[in-house]
């Protein structure tokens, strides 16, 4: 096969030609690495990408991208740091991070690209095999690169992405170069292990994670991904659990067979059959109280939340919920509430004589414009021209126009743009109606009311959802019964169920008790 890719054209003779001596360019670099890691990210990203852009010798450039590979391994983890310890949107020093991380991986794979493509041209190798395989090694370490700026930004991944790193996976499946190692690699990684792993992950709606399981699910496709197979065989039945598609020649990443859609051209499949099966697995003894793995906390939360990323990762790689509703588009205006007690206190039926879960009164309502949306929830744009910072997993109250009540609803993903401005989000609704309420454990009667929000369930549907409480983290136990205080009444009621669990908060199904 030809290999095409998506290059900038080179220039013979540029009017400010850059530094290309590597002697000069590997002291640059050392003195430009000791500074402010965005500001050097910056440097590097433009100086690099001025080096892609002017012709020179493969033995040159080749000496250059290993010089700057190097330098870049020692400033993404810290413009890591930086993004994931922040609020989104991204503005100010955060946002520079992300933009200077996501350059210098997609300068660094333009580089590289330029060597493979000029290699694949020869007719006749001096490297052999052995420089090829490093070079789609590089190629498909930079295309991981790209997508992990992206994906812990909440960023769209760059164009043309996926498609040159479906092209860079064929060229080496053809040539019999994407099983080999390379020599010296302590983890043993093929040019294949690299794209199926970059393949899971995007099955895997990154733009769900919770801040900091983005790291947890690198690690576990380092140790895991060699479960899931690629072949170019199509499974017996087209729409197969745990059987995704790979669209070679077209710029998307993979998507579940169970989804369907007809698309043109050629494909591979990723089978997940024994991946499934290991997940459920490690599933099991984590619900029976195994070890946890290192990074992952020993507390209770922790291990729930680990649970459940298992639990979310066994859904998207096995059996991906298909959409119910189609999307209807929209420009309707919301107002909205961020947070927990921001929501207490806008819900109807505040028992009296119970304490805000936290002071100053009503906290502010922001503005965003509906996308599109479904019976189950929105997609969103924030409008205004402060917008309220937000989190995966936060409970936020939403009202829209033409509706009187408050609806609540949970954030699920969102995106941002890169640009200093508002997000894009989805919310999963919990509650057309929810109800404000406090609640004390059983057997403290003197404990002070706890601020609790009850979602109702829907007497219609024998069933629905059942009724569940949103109440603070760590408060209150499965199984253990609760004294509810709804409005001018009182009951008792048992917890069932830990359904979700959020920033400082958890739902669970309860009962009442007569």
């Amino acid at each position: 096969m030809t290999l095409t890719l998506t290059l900038p054209k080179l220039d013979a003779h540029p009017a400010h030609p850059p530094e290309t001596r590597l002697a000069r360019v590997s002291a640059w670099l050392a003195d430009t690495g000791k500074r402010d890691p965005v500001a050097a990210a910056q440097r590097i990203g433009d100086a690099l990408a001025a080096t892609n852009r002017v012709v020179m010798s493969d033995a040159r450039r080749m000496e250059l991208a290993e010089a700057y590979w190097a330098a870049a391994l020692q400033l993404w983890p810290k413009l890591e740091r930086a993004v994931l310890q922040a609020a989104h949107p991204l503005t100010g020093a955060p946002l520079e991070a992300a933009k200077a991380a996501l350059t210098l991986a997609q300068e660094l794979s333009t580089a590289y690209k330029h060597l493979l493509a000029g290699e694949a041209r020869k007719r006749l190798s001096l490297g052999g095999s052995r420089l090829a395989t490093a070079l789609v090694h590089r190629c498909l370490q930079c295309f991981a690169r790209v997508l992990a700026a992206s994906y812990q930004s909440y960023s769209p991944v760059p164009a043309h992405t996926w498609l040159d790193a479906h092209a860079v996976y064929g060229y080496a499946r053809e040539r019999g170069l994407h099983l080999a190692s390379i020599q010296g690699d302590a983890a043993e990684t093929t040019p294949e292990r690299i794209y199926v792993q970059a393949l899971l992950l995007a099955l895997a709606n990154p733009y769900g994670f919770h801040p900091g399981q983005f790291g947890t699910v690198l690690a576990y496709l380092q140790t895991h991904s060699h479960w899931a197979k690629l072949t170019d065989v199509a499974p017996v039945h087209r729409l197969a659990k745990s059987v995704a598609i790979v669209p070679a020649g077209h710029d998307f990443p993979p998507f579940s067979a169970n989804k369907g859609g007809a698309m043109d051209g050629s494909r591979l499949y990723l089978l997940t059959f024994d991946l499934a099966f290991q997940l459920q697995e490690e599933v099991r003894a984590v619900e029976g109280g195994g070890a946890l793995p290192d990074g992952v906390g020993r507390d209770a939360s922790s291990r729930q939340a680990y649970l459940a990323l298992l639990q979310r990762l066994l859904r998207q790689w096995a059996i991906p919920p298909a959409r119910q509703f189609n999307r209807l588009p929209s420009r309707a205006r919301v107002v909205m509430c961020v947070g927990f007690s921001g929501a207490w206190q806008y819900s109807r039926g505040r028992p009296a004589g119970v304490a805000p879960p936290a002071p100053g009164g009503l906290p502010p309502m922001t503005h965003c414009q509906v996308i599109n949306h479904t019976p189950a929830g929105y997609a969103l744009r924030q409008t205004d021209a402060t917008p309220a910072s937000l989190r995966i997993g936060e409970i936020v109250s939403l009202r829209v126009e033409g509706r009187l009540s408050l609806q609540l609803a949970v954030v699920r993903w969102f995106r941002n743009t890169l640009k200093g401005t508002a997000l894009e989000f989805g919310c999963e609704l919990l509650a057309d109606h929810a109800e404000a309420a406090a609640a004390t454990p059983e057997g403290a009667p003197n404990a002070s009311p706890v601020p609790v929000i009850v979602l109702p369930a829907d007497e219609t549907d024998p069933d629905g959802v059942p009724a569940q409480v949103v109440g603070p983290a760590g408060v209150f136990q499965i199984e253990h019964a609760i004294a509810l205080k709804r409005g001018s009444g009182s009951g008792t009621a048992v917890l069932t169920k830990l359904v979700d669990t959020g920033p400082g908060y958890e739902i669970h199904e309860f009962v009442p008790v007569e």
